[in-house]
């Protein structure tokens, strides 16, 4: 069959003449055909007023169409969705679309078009069996700054590791490097070998230029599988912090059989699936049969991975195998995999109301990723320093055995029954009405017993406490959520409270307190 010579487009701009590939001619239209742009006009939550939400905001990706009139894209791409639309290339026509699954800690996202008559005159592609390896040449479609016309990028892949997803800042998952341009418009778009997808292009490489990273196909097989029961788990999470056994020293000290490797157990994380069968000292000699080296890495076909790459290609409620030594006796222990329990949420969030609950318009809210992100601009002058340090070493120093939830005063909405506290904010809640807080929910019932006729709230540190009239506190309750316009006095697991009807005169008999 004859074939076509196609040059490579990089944003707007060609690139020479030996940047170009050969395809056979019939597959350009059927690739083209099936690469989909998407429109999508999100709101965020307000995490500094937890009540409302930020202005809408409107995005553009690109998306492939996969067996089944399904869109594979990135999660990213159609996060905080309040409408979607996609369209296909110079059609002029778009289409309303709703997410059908999405999964934030791997960035991918199926999408349902509405109207069956979107997919004719359209394809699918096929999924690729395996990663492309090293030095291997990946081309990545798209609609970069939301142009009307498909670009394509062609890059060498130049690295296959672990990194950070951005879109959640919190998990870590295999990535396929390319030297190949990503531009704003290009996430969600394939990447694709030999006409079939291996990946899916999601996020730059910053500083670098012309470098980008792909979802790989090890992940996006992961993500399919866990919706075969129409439901998104996410994934298992072993819950171990390692440490590597590179220093000769450290493995006599722990007595490491003679010719064997592996790392050792320095923690186990509360409410993940090691928990209980694995002890901190143990030394982890192979994972499913896997041997593990001395830096924690196995080889899986012939490629160095991190041990953790056996459980990432596992579903939730699965098993795997792990062979230890503990006390100077090799045994297997076998684990049913489920997902790590996380009290703290270290994660972005998305599709989530944030939680919050309002009392003597004293404002308290978790700690969270999102929060601290809400209130950077109050670190230098207002922000207890406990804050960060709880964030970061959470489970390094174990502070969730204590406090399984961070309770936060964010501010106060000035009001006669707090008077002379409006400059408190960023303060860590020990205790109310001498009931320690480990979560939003003990604040709710602390409040429902005052400590006689006062409220006490106490503080993580040597600061004064904040004292509350009772009565005063119930009895301008209401008052101060309609003069702050704030729908409903608290968002925890349950509904909220809705906010009582005041008559107009209270509310004007309230002003001569502002």
């Amino acid at each position: 069959m004859r074939k076509l010579l196609v040059s490579l487009v990089c944003g707007s701009v060609l690139l020479p003449l030996l940047s170009v590939f050969a395809l056979e001619e019939d597959e350009i239209p059927r690739i083209r055909s099936a690469i989909v742009k998407i429109k999508n006009v999100s709101q965020r939550p307000d995490y500094a007023s937890p009540w409302l939400e930020k202005d809408f905001s409107l995005g553009r990706g690109s998306g492939v169409i996969i067996p089944g009139n399904r869109i594979l894209t990135s999660a990213h791409v159609v996060s905080d969705s309040r409408y979607l639309e996609v369209e296909k290339e110079d059609s002029g026509t778009p289409y309303g679309a709703v997410v059908s699954h999405i999964g934030h800690d791997c960035d991918l996202a199926l999408l349902e078009v509405l109207d069956p008559e979107f997919f004719a005159d359209t394809t699918h592609l096929d999924f690729h069996r395996e990663i492309p390896p090293l030095g291997s040449m990946v081309e990545a479609y798209g609609f970069p700054a939301g142009g009307r016309r498909i670009t394509v990028t062609r890059g060498v892949v130049s690295r296959i590791d672990y990194a950070l997803y951005n879109h959640s800042a919190r998990d870590y998952h295999l990535v396929v490097q390319i030297d190949a341009a990503v531009n704003p418009g290009n996430s969600g778009g394939p990447a694709l070998r030999e006409g079939k997808i291996v990946g899916i292009v999601f996020q730059g490489v910053q500083p670098s230029e012309n470098v980008g990273h792909v979802i790989p196909i090890t992940v996006i097989r992961h993500f399919l599988e866990d919706l075969t029961d129409g439901r998104y788990d996410g994934y298992p999470d072993l819950g171990i912090i390692t440490a590597n056994l590179l220093n000769p020293a450290y493995r006599e000290y722990l007595g490491l059989p003679e010719g064997k490797t592996g790392v050792a157990a320095a923690a186990v994380l509360e409410g993940h699936s090691a928990k209980g069968f694995v002890l901190p000292g143990d030394i982890l000699l192979a994972i499913d049969g896997n041997p593990i080296l001395n830096d924690g890495t196995i080889l899986i076909d012939g490629e160095s991975y991190f041990l953790e790459e056996v459980v990432e290609r596992k579903q939730v409620g699965e098993e795997v195998a792990l062979d230890l030594v503990r006390d100077g006796e090799e045994m297997i222990i076998p684990l049913l995999l489920r997902s790590g329990r996380e009290t703290l949420r270290t994660g972005n969030e998305y599709e989530t109301r944030p939680e919050y609950l309002i009392f003597g318009g004293l404002l308290f809210q978790p700690l969270s990723r999102e929060y601290l992100q809400a209130w950077s601009d109050d670190w230098s002058s207002r922000a207890d320093p406990r804050l960060p340090y709880y964030f970061s070493y959470y489970n390094q120093d174990r502070i969730y055995l204590e406090r399984p939830e961070i309770v936060v005063l964010s501010r106060v909405l000035p009001a006669p029954v707090n008077q002379y506290y409006s400059d408190l904010s960023l303060e860590v809640v020990e205790r109310v009405n001498g009931v320690k807080i480990r979560g939003l929910a003990d604040l709710e019932e602390a409040f429902a017993r005052p400590a006689g006729d006062y409220h006490l709230i106490e503080f993580d540190g040597a600061g004064p406490p904040v004292v509350l009239d009772a009565a005063a506190a119930e009895a301008e309750h209401a008052t101060i959520l309609q003069r702050y316009r704030i729908p409903a006095d608290r968002h925890l697991a349950g509904p909220a409270k809705p906010v009582p009807e005041l008559p107009e005169s209270n509310l004007m008999g309230s002003r001569e307190n502002e």
